[in-house]
């Protein structure tokens, strides 16, 4: 499981120790992937959001997502977090980067079966056979740091909360590259945007008994045979 790096740049001491500390917390729960360093490279980074420091776009070079705490009260934009820290809020941002990063570095299944194509060379046909089974709708419409803004991203969402989807169906519907719209819904079941359907297999008629044999009529009795034969008895006094 990859592990991604938080750091904390000129952060009071006591922010610090409070971070550790959720970490540890955190640790105890579902796939945690993150781990808190002291020192470079990061991944995502903390940094004073009150200062002309924290505010520097040089901070921003440091690490590839930075959050930036702000006083109470100070809003709700993008990338900030006010304090006092909250642990769910620092930990449902650590899961909407976490998304994106890991979107970034690991290849899905199909992605890799979209480029390498079959043995026999032929990477449409193995696009078809690789396609993921699973229909997704969207439980809760995803934050801003999600969509970024993007039309396609936007469209997408509109698309799926609608109706489930797999990432065939909402690649032909939204008219975007097939990987495109399976990293897209890979990201929203990561961070748990999204409801999931599994096709179930058409349930096959059951056989109905087996027809019996009708019945062959038993031959009616030779009646004519039997008045034939009872008029001789008769004229011969038997």
């Amino acid at each position: 499981m990859s592990t991604l790096r938080l750091g904390a740049y000129k952060l009071p001491a006591a922010e610090v120790v409070l971070v550790q500390t959720l970490f540890r917390l955190y640790a105890h729960g579902d796939a945690f992937r993150w781990t808190f360093v002291t020192s470079p490279p990061y991944d995502a980074l903390l940094v004073d959001g009150t200062t002309e420091e924290g505010l520097s776009s040089a901070v921003d070079g440091m690490a590839k997502a930075v959050l930036r705490l702000t006083r109470m009260n100070a809003g709700d934009a993008p990338n900030t977090l006010g304090r006092p820290i909250r642990a769910d809020r620092l930990q449902a941002w650590l899961k909407l980067v976490e998304a994106d990063l890991l979107d970034t570095r690991a290849t899905t299944p199909l992605d890799e079966a979209t480029e390498l194509g079959p043995a026999t060379g032929d990477p449409a046909n193995m696009a078809e056979t690789a396609i993921n089974p699973l229909r997704f709708k969207l439980r809760r419409w995803p934050p801003a740091a999600l969509l970024r803004a993007d039309p396609n991203r936007i469209r997408m969402a509109t698309l799926l909360s609608r109706r489930p989807l797999n990432a065939a169906e909402l690649a032909t519907i939204s008219q975007q590259p097939l990987q495109e719209c399976q990293a897209f819904l890979n990201t929203l079941q990561t961070t748990g945007l999204v409801d999931i359907q599994r096709d179930e297999p058409a349930a096959t008629p059951a056989a109905g008994p087996p027809a019996k044999a009708s019945a062959t009529p038993a031959a009616p009795a030779p009646a004519f045979a039997r008045g034939l034969i009872s008029g001789i008895r008769r004229r011969l006094g038997l």
